[in-house]
C-alpha cells in the first residue's frame, strides 16, 4: 500500500462536523447548563458517511506506521530514523527501538484537505516505539490473545487500567460498525470499530490536567494484524456529548497515534509498533515535550508488561479489566515528572 500523507491522520485533528452521522452519543454525567450551547456537528455536508470516514483514515495510517518496519508484501522502505540504543525494561524480555518521523510544515501544506494554508504552521514531530514479544502468556512478555483483548477489544479499559497517570476515559460516541469491511489496495479490513473518546491525565500542580478528546478507529488486517488509529477532536467541547472537554479545570490538549500489532509470518513472533505525535498545550515548550516523550512511549511496554499478569486469571471477561495495584504505584510515583504530561499522548 503506497503512502498517502492526508488531512485525517494528524496532529491538528479534525472538527465534530468532519465525523460521520449516525454515532449513538453517551450522555454526559453532569448536565450540560442551561445557558451553554451545544451541537452535534458531526454529519455536516462536508462530512463523509462511515464506510468513506473509516477507508480515508486506514488509507492513510496504515501505510505510515508500516513505513516503521518494512513488511514482507511489498511496503516501501523505512521512512522513520532510528533514534538512540534500544532500551531494556524489567518486565520486559524484550528491547524497545525508538524511532523518529518529520514532517515538515511546508509538506503539511501541500496536503490536500488540509486547512488553509498557514504561513507559521509547525512541523509535525512523529516520534515510534517498536518491540517483538514472544507469543506466550508467561511473565515479561504476552499472548496474541492478551494483545488483541487488550488493545484491539478493550482499548479504552485496558489502557486506562495499567496507566495511573488516567484519572477518567469514556465512550461519548459509539457508531455501528457490525458486519463491516473495506477492501483498499487488495486488503481486507474487517471486526471495524469506530468511536469517540474523553480521558483525563493527571499533571502535577500548579498545572491543570489534560483532557483528550479522540475518534479512535480500530480494524483487523486477516487474523495475524491489527491497527487502532486515534485523531483528535479539535472542537468536541460544542458537542452534546462532551464531559471532561467540557470542564474548566483542564485544558484540552491532542494527539495523534497509530499502532500496529501483528504476529510476525516469519518467527510466529509479536511485534508492537505504536507511533504518535502530540502537543500538551499550556506552556511546557515543545522541546522539552519532545525530550519526555521520547522515554515515555517507551515505557508503555513495561507498564503493560507488569499489569497483563494480574490479568491472567480471567482477562477474556471485560469486566476483569482492572488497575493493578503495581501498576498503579509505579506510575503513580512518577507523576511528578514532566513526562508524565507527554505520557498521556500515547496511542492508544
Amino acid at each position: 500500500m503506497a503512502e498517502i500523507l492526508g488531512p485525517y491522520v494528524r496532529l491538528e485533528g479534525i472538527g465534530i462536523g468532519q465525523l460521520p452521522f449516525g454515532g449513538k452519543g453517551i450522555e454526559p454525567s453532569i448536565p450540560i447548563p442551561s445557558n451553554e450551547k451545544s451541537s452535534d456537528g458531526s454529519g455536516s455536508v462536508a462530512a463523509p458517511n462511515i464506510k468513506a470516514f473509516i477507508t480515508r483514515v486506514l488509507s492513510e495510517a496504515a501505510p505510515f506506521i508500516d513505513g516503521v518496519a518494512q513488511k514482507s508484501d511489498g511496503t516501501t522502505a523505512s521512512t522513520w530514523k532510528m533514534k538512540g540504543a534500544p532500551k531494556s525494561f524489567p518486565h520486559s524480555d524484550a528491547p524497545v527501538h525508538s524511532f523518529e518521523r518529520i514532517v515538515s510544515g511546508k509538506t503539511l501544506d501541500g496536503i490536500e484537505g488540509m486547512s488553509q494554508f498557514s504561513a507559521d504552521r509547525k512541523d509535525e514531530t512523529w516520534l515510534c516505539r517498536k518491540s517483538t514479544h514472544s507469543n506466550l502468556a508467561q511473565p515479561n512478555t504476552a499472548s496474541w490473545a492478551e494483545f488483541r483483548h487488550s488493545f484491539k477489544n478493550q482499548h479504552i479499559e485496558s489502557e486506562d487500567a495499567f496507566t495511573a497517570d488516567i484519572i477518567g476515559a469514556r465512550k461519548a460516541i459509539i457508531y455501528d460498525t457490525a458486519g463491516l469491511s473495506l477492501s483498499i489496495d487488495n486488503q481486507t479490513w474487517t471486526h471495524i470499530t469506530l468511536v469517540v473518546v474523553e480521558s483525563i491525565h493527571k499533571i502535577p500542580k500548579p498545572l491543570k490536567n489534560r483532557a483528550f478528546p479522540v475518534v479512535q478507529i480500530a480494524a483487523d488486517l486477516g487474523e495475524n494484524e491489527f491497527v487502532v488509529v486515534s485523531i483528535p477532536l479539535t472542537n468536541f467541547e460544542k458537542s452534546p456529548y462532551a464531559e471532561y472537554a467540557r470542564s474548566k479545570s483542564v485544558v484540552i490538549a491532542s494527539y495523534v497515534s497509530v499502532e500496529r500489532i501483528r504476529i510476525l509470518p516469519e518467527t510466529g513472533e509479536i511485534e508492537w509498533l505504536m507511533a504518535t505525535a502530540s502537543n500538551a498545550k499550556g506552556v511546557l515548550p515543545p522541546w522539552v515535550q519532545k525530550l519526555a516523550m521520547h522515554s515515555a512511549i517507551t515505557k508503555d511496554v513495561d507498564m503493560f508488561l507488569a499489569w497483563i499478569p494480574t490479568q491472567r486469571s480471567g482477562y477474556m471477561k471485560p469486566e476483569t479489566v482492572t488497575k493493578s495495584k503495581e501498576a498503579k504505584s509505579e506510575k503513580a510515583s512518577k507523576s511528578a515528572n514532566v513526562a508524565c504530561i507527554t505520557s498521556s499522548s500515547r496511542a492508544g
